[in-house]
């Protein structure tokens, strides 16, 4: 027997089998046809082609993937989560700021507060008024709505004299245009990207006579993460184009979508081939802007 070929021969193939028994990347998304689901799909579709196994995990949404991703016992080695979740969250949890990397941005995400049109909210300083027993519809506790409100609250504690309702969308939308002022319920809250058509946005949209949307401007509402960025940026936000002969758009505040790896759970093999997707493949990840 050749023993000067046997040697590379058996290195190569227990290298080849330690590479096979890496674990599959598993990422952690949101609900199920949601635009975070399909970002982890998407992503788990591209690794495919490079012959890495991923496994993509339906969740509440953002809190749940850090959890995942936080705990070392679960083999959730990707998450995605909205910003401002993700600062919520290190409020309680500092030492996951030492595990994770942020592996990109998965696009914007806005807060879109809807009310009815003949509703005496205003502007975002009317949902901070005492004394006017008002609701405010988010998703389950456990969604990137309520997060976002419930970070809000933190930021500017006026705003819990709103306390939150967890109501769907859609049946928030029809208590608010049936009930009028009656309805204690006064308002429901989004948060998607700009130009998404979303449920309750197509709603507003095409019933103009019967919601419109709140800005929400309070200056005490600027953060920033461990990085120094910005948890929420102001902006004017296009929610639709040229429909009666103008835009429609509305002033809010808006937040990023992360794709974030705990760097404890993956091969130096996978970090890089997650690392060059998103340096090399992001649209395809991602999707269109903005959508």
């Amino acid at each position: 027997m050749n023993f000067r070929l046997a040697w590379p021969c058996a290195f190569l193939l227990a290298a080849g089998l330690a590479q096979a028994a890496d674990p599959p990347i598993v990422i952690s998304t949101g609900k199920s046809g949601g635009g975070y689901n399909t970002i982890g799909e998407r992503l788990k579709n591209v690794l495919a082609e490079q012959d890495q196994p991923a496994q993509v995990l339906t969740s509440a949404g953002s809190i749940e993937n850090l959890t995942r991703l936080d705990d070392p016992q679960t083999p959730v080695s990707v998450g995605l989560t909205q910003a401002d979740a993700l600062k919520y969250y290190l409020k309680d949890h500092p030492g996951f700021a030492d595990q994770f990397i942020n592996l990109g941005e998965i696009g914007k995400e806005c807060v879109f507060i809807v009310t009815g049109k003949d509703s005496d909210i205003r502007s975002d300083s009317d949902l901070q008024q005492k004394g006017k027993n008002r609701l405010i519809a988010v998703q389950s506790p456990k969604s990137g709505v309520a997060v976002t409100w419930e970070y809000m609250t933190l930021l500017e504690p006026a705003f819990k004299n709103t306390a939150p309702a967890f109501v769907d969308g859609a049946e928030a939308l029809l208590q608010i245009k049936s009930g009028g002022k009656a309805s204690q319920i006064q308002a429901a809250m989004v948060v998607q990207k700009p130009m998404a058509k979303s449920t309750e946005m197509q709603v507003v949209l095409d019933n103009p006579k019967d919601f419109r949307l709140v800005p929400v401007k309070d200056w005490d509402l600027n953060d920033k993460l461990p990085d120094g960025s910005a948890v929420y940026t102001f902006e004017n936000v296009t929610v639709a184009e040229k429909k009666w002969g103008f835009d429609t758009a509305v002033d809010t505040i808006c937040t990023r979508g992360l794709m974030l790896a705990n760097k404890n759970k993956l091969t130096a093999d996978q970090r890089t081939r997650l690392s060059k997707v998103m340096l090399l493949a992001a649209s395809r990840v991602v999707g269109e802007p903005g959508k």
